[in-house]
């Protein structure tokens, strides 16, 4: 443990928000609400919210002076900058994230995978189950049947070429020091930083490299899942069907496999990419013929075997 003033702190708890001012309170209060033998820490980024979030993140810093940092942003910095900081301000041999909409359900939460992680030194991370709320906090569980989280024991990167997760960013805690050499790779080679922020996946990735991930079968958090704009939520800007939302996630993928590549994780997506083909076919007449063809256009460009996709195309034609 890592001494702060006079305290030793065990785990890190990251806050990264940005416009949750309906929500920030109930994300902080599930955190301080934590039964844990030891002493932990919350970071909050605000990343110069334009609502209330930073007020109301004032306030439970003042509330709880012991436990909670506030870091008010002046400029925004942008999701992925947002956590570099607040991870490099972390004390903690074990860090968790949570985003400033969701929230955490088990009051225990941190106790129970901290245990495992310290009985079992070759696991790097440990994430747990989910349910999916809306903005009003009612369960959406026609929602939980698509989300692509995990759903045994042990992951690997098998499971991330399926394009499954391990669980939900909420559900995790990592050791630090993972994410420490992580960060030491990153100075030495940049070519590692990821250019997209798909922040919680190439986290994934990352981690992968430093050692295994167990999945808990316990619920552990709530993931906000609203597609109203303006909401702050992260579903609201990247999940809808359109021309920049479906870039967005071709090139991630790109970038995964690029990543993978230099972290020495070999992943490949061209099963992925044919789905997405298949599938942009369905909004024929409700997207623009040009917004269809651009996004075929990369598909192929970034398809790695290109002699399979000459035979899907051929295939498709019969």
């Amino acid at each position: 443990m890592k001494e702060t003033g006079k305290r030793l702190v065990k785990a890190s708890v990251v806050v990264a928000t940005y416009n949750h001012e309906k929500y920030i309170a109930k994300t902080l209060e599930s955190i301080v609400m934590q039964e844990c033998t030891f002493d932990y820490e919350v970071l909050v980024g605000d990343d110069a919210s334009k609502d209330k979030t930073g007020a109301i993140v004032n306030e439970y810093a003042q509330k709880y002076p012991d436990k909670i940092r506030a870091f008010l942003r002046k400029k925004n910095l942008g999701a992925f900058r947002n956590i570099h900081n607040l991870v490099k301000s972390a004390k903690g041999e074990y860090i968790a994230f949570v985003e400033g909409d969701d929230y955490w359900l088990d009051d225990r939460k941190l106790q129970k995978q901290i245990d495992f992680l310290e009985n079992n030194p070759d696991f790097a991370a440990c994430f747990g189950r989910c349910i999916v709320v809306d903005e009003n906090d009612e369960r959406q569980k026609d929602f939980e049947k698509y989300m692509p989280f995990f759903s045994k024991e042990e992951y690997t990167s098998q499971d991330l070429e399926d394009y499954y997760l391990p669980g939900q960013t909420a559900t995790a805690v990592y050791r630090t020091e993972s994410l420490h050499n992580l960060e030491k790779l990153a100075k030495k080679d940049k070519r590692v930083i990821p250019r997209c922020p798909m922040v919680d996946i190439f986290l994934v990735l990352a981690i992968l490299s430093q050692g295994r991930i167990k999945t808990m079968d316990e619920v552990l958090s709530a993931y906000r899942y609203v597609l109203r704009k303006g909401s702050g939520s992260w579903s609201s800007k990247h999940d809808g069907f359109s021309l920049i939302n479906v870039i967005f996630f071709l090139y991630g993928m790109k970038e995964l496999e690029r990543v993978g590549k230099l972290l020495g994780i070999n992943i490949c997506y061209d099963e992925r990419r044919k789905s997405e083909f298949a599938k942009v076919a369905m909004y024929k007449g409700q997207m623009p013929i040009i917004a269809i063809q651009i996004i075929r256009f990369f598909i192929w460009l970034w398809y790695q075997n290109k002699k399979d996709f000459y035979r899907f195309i051929r295939d498709r034609h019969r």
